[in-house]
This record gives structure tokens, C-alpha cells and sequence, in this order.
């Protein structure tokens, strides 16, 4: 149905980097997490590869730590710890310049594995979905039945996903 996005994928991620990214981050990686990454080590920097909704892409291990820094470093006070952005929310789509992003919730506890949403004006949404399994069911369900995924309707355009 869309083989430019398909031939976007990139090969498996290294499984040292992903213990590297987990040590770096200080987040234990709820395992379909890292079988994503040791899936797919992200996807190509083109529109091919922008198949997730909002135009945004699968990160690569390197590319999720180095988001995960950024805006854990752009936490600037207690108060906003784990409401606006958490240090072991690991990152796993995002758009082109990182504004917002899906995530993965690493921390110890209830919400250990699911999935979220960040958007910079906001912050995150934890729990959006119980796990990454259930996203990306949700988003193979909105692709095979051109239904909404956070309000964005798939269709194909030049051989590639998209989302309007």
C-alpha cells in the first residue's frame, strides 16, 4: 500500500546502543520498546519516512536519547517534572523538529510501558494507550480502515503514508 514508507524503515539497531541509550537515559526499556529498536532502527529523514501522524518519523535509538536530553534538559523546575516532560520518557516518534513526539513511559511503577503524547506548548500525555502494542494497533487499525488517529486520516500520496 505504501512501499516508499515501507523502504523508508531503516535495518535493526545495534543491541549495544540500545544498552547504551538505556544507561544514558537512566530507563529501563519496557521490552516492546526494544524490540521496536532491534525491529527498526527508525526511519529515513524523507516525507517517505514521516508515516507516523503530525509528519512525524521513527527514531532511531541515537536520535530518541539525544531527544530525551534535550527536553530533559529543558525541565526547570520540580513542578513541571513528569507533567510537562520526564527524564524516563523515552521518545520513539517525533516530528521533524521534535515538538512533539510519542513516548514511551520508563518509569518504575503503574504506568510503566505505556504510551504518551508531548507537544513543547503543552507537555505530555501519559497513558494515551496501555502499551506500544496498542498503538501501533491503533494506527494499523486507522491506516487499513482510513479512520482517525489523533485526529490526522491516512491516505497515500507518491507511494508513501501520510496524514491529513
Amino acid at each position: 500500500m505504501a512501499p516508499a514508507s515501507w523502504a523508508a524503515l531503516r535495518p535493526p539497531a545495534d543491541p549495544a546502543a540500545i544498552a547504551r541509550a538505556q544507561e544514558e537515559t537512566g530507563a529501563e526499556f519496557p521490552d516492546q520498546l526494544v524490540r521496536l529498536f532491534e525491529l527498526h532502527d527508525g526511519a529515513d529523514h524523507t516525507e517517505a519516512g514521516a508515516f507516523f501522524p503530525g509528519e512525524a518519523r521513527l527514531l532511531s535509538v541515537q536520535e530518541a536519547t539525544v531527544l530525551t536530553r534535550r527536553l530533559s534538559g529543558s525541565i526547570d523546575s520540580d513542578e513541571v517534572l513528569g507533567v510537562w516532560w520526564h527524564p524516563q520518557w523515552i521518545p520513539f516518534s517525533a516530528n521533524h523538529d521534535g515538538a512533539s513526539c510519542c513516548f514511551v513511559d520508563a518509569r518504575p511503577g503503574p504506568g510503566y510501558g505505556k504510551v504518551g503524547y508531548f507537544f513543547m506548548e503543552s507537555g505530555g500525555e501519559c497513558g494515551r494507550w496501555d502499551s506500544l502494542a496498542s498503538f501501533t494497533e491503533n494506527l494499523a487499525d486507522a491506516v487499513e480502515n482510513v479512520t482517525k488517529l489523533r485526529g490526522y486520516v491516512p491516505f497515500v500520496k507518491d507511494d508513501a503514508l501520510s496524514w491529513d
